[in-house]
């Protein structure tokens, strides 16, 4: 009888985490492709010779063309991934950096504070050797309360225009172009310009590491779906 018992919730057991598995939270890699029919967007991926439909066809419209990661579940009774994000890969020269400056535009009051988290967290990172000059690095990580215009090479000094106080832009820029190769804000207010620093650039590690097969990070972050709130909302 006990035997039967335990068989029967064997069975049961694999009955309902074979579903679970199935919407197990993964990260893909490939490109985003436009059939121009029916369920026109789909990832492909020629390493392991692999064909997602993607079910977001709305998100994945501008990356069409792009090699792209994405945080989805897998459908495999279809073959459709359930995008909850999409990401372009970050190009060569981020991945190969080793020199990195950090800088902060237009946040004079909080200048320091957030020049310091970067410094720090940067740090941490271990990935990277941190420079002194602006003008002898490989990347430079950029924050700053406006949009960043593209003008780190040109300008000389402050734009003028109004600063909205509550959000902290961070990119990452080409210090021979001025180009940014990523970007993300947080909007958190003048209080937690340093919180929100630190915040954007784990942001950017996740997505470092997984683009080199270390997942974890990233899937974490994924799944807080309170990441550009303050620290002090959302717990």
């Amino acid at each position: 009888m006990n035997r039967k018992v335990a068989i029967v919730g064997m069975l049961m057991l694999a009955l309902f985490s074979a579903p679970l598995r199935a919407q197990e939270r993964r990260v893909f890699k490939g490109e985003v492709v436009d059939r121009k029919i029916g369920a026109r967007y789909v990832l492909s991926n020629t390493e392991d010779k692999t064909v997602y439909h993607l079910d977001d066809e709305k998100a994945a419209a501008p990356f069409a063309g792009d090699d792209v990661l994405v945080v989805g579940s897998l459908d495999e009774t279809t073959g459709t991934i359930h995008v909850s994000e999409m990401m372009r890969l970050l190009p060569p020269k981020v991945m190969k950096a080793v020199l990195v400056y950090v800088d902060c535009f237009d946040c004079p009051r909080e200048k320091a504070a957030v020049k310091k988290v970067g410094v720090l967290e940067v740090g941490k990172w271990k990935r990277f050797y941190l420079s002194s000059n602006p003008r002898r690095t490989d990347l430079i990580f950029l924050f700053s309360e406006a949009p960043y215009l593209g003008d780190y090479i040109t300008r000389d000094k402050p734009p003028g225009r109004p600063v909205p106080v509550e959000v902290m832009y961070m990119n990452v820029i080409d210090p021979q172009t001025g180009q940014s190769l990523w970007t993300d804000y947080r909007k958190w207010g003048s209080w937690f310009v340093g919180p929100a620093a630190q915040d954007l650039i784990v942001q950017f590690k996740s997505q470092v590491d997984a683009q080199e097969g270390r997942t974890a990070s990233l899937l974490a972050f994924d799944a807080d779906q309170n990441r550009k709130a303050p620290p002090n909302e959302g717990k």
